[in-house]
């Protein structure tokens, strides 16, 4: 990667900022929206055909999923339309494009997870957006990795709309409570953003086939498992009290299930191992 320039775009996210690491050697440029609004057809062509990148890495994303069941311009803009902005100025300098998704796209109806090829039925609307820009990427470029992650955490990032992971928050909640009930359904698997960003170094260096991959860490857990491992391991007296997602309505469905399995890369290490590292 020593001889490639990299454009890194979302750079002060949570993700954007692992995958500077993840680079090192490379020629790498950090942009997030105060250098390009990528929702600005002309603005993104100008100056991804100014700087000519081999490699355009897109972590800028909407990822507010109640708020965008009432922003559904924004985030089918943000999602959807600007991705294929971008993937069709790679496609002019012939650019790879590498762009994340997520388990939002399927319906969660299928108990033991989804393939890479497995038919995407978004409930909600940021799923939906998602989906969208997986489908712009695909009708923009050819030359292209989608990267599809869940329940990303890691550093918290420093951009405008940067987020808490829910292993900050649980934290947060357990400096001031001593119960706190957590939503016992959702069957997915966590992502470490560190090592998204090493698999993503993976996939391009080794010139893995373009196309659709899963990347999410192995194993699988509810938002209480998930909850539950974290206070294990900051040995944290707080009692986590599993409840039905009836408990704590939210405007956005979710899927029941929604694992990604991954068929065509090594294993990735298990989430929970993961979260050890994050935690010491």
């Amino acid at each position: 990667m020593i001889n490639m320039k990299i454009l890194i775009l979302g750079a002060k996210g949570m993700l954007g900022q692992e995958l500077k690491f993840a680079f090192l050697g490379a020629e790498i440029f950090a942009w997030d929206f105060e250098e390009l609004d990528i929702t600005n057809k002309h603005q993104v062509e100008k100056k991804i055909s100014q700087l000519l990148p081999d490699i355009v890495i897109n972590a800028a994303a909407y990822n507010n999923v109640d708020k965008a069941e009432e922003e559904k311009q924004r985030a089918v803009l943000l999602n959807g339309y600007a991705t294929g902005f971008i993937a069709g100025a790679c496609k002019k300098i012939d650019a790879i494009f590498v762009h994340y998704s997520t388990d939002y796209i399927f319906d969660g109806e299928k108990k033991e997870g989804y393939k890479e090829n497995d038919i995407p039925k978004p409930i909600s609307v940021y799923g939906a957006s998602k989906l969208l820009g997986e489908i712009e990427t695909a009708k923009n470029t050819d030359k292209y990795y989608i990267i599809r992650l869940s329940r990303l955490f890691g550093k918290i990032g420093a951009g405008l709309s940067v987020k808490k992971s829910f292993v900050e928050v649980m934290l947060d909640l357990a400096k001031s409570k001593n119960e706190i009930e957590v939503i016992n359904e959702e069957l997915s698997s966590p992502t470490y953003a560190p090592d998204l960003a090493e698999r993503t170094k993976y996939i391009v260096e080794t010139k893995q086939p373009f196309g659709i991959y899963h990347s999410a860490n192995s194993g699988r857990c509810t938002w209480y498992g998930f909850a539950c491992e974290i206070f294990k391991q900051k040995k944290i007296d707080v009692k986590a009290i599993p409840v039905s997602g009836d408990k704590f309505p939210r405007p956005a469905k979710r899927p029941e299930y929604s694992v990604l399995l991954n068929t065509k890369l090594p294993e990735a290490r298990d989430w929970k191992e993961a979260l050890i590292n994050y935690l010491s």
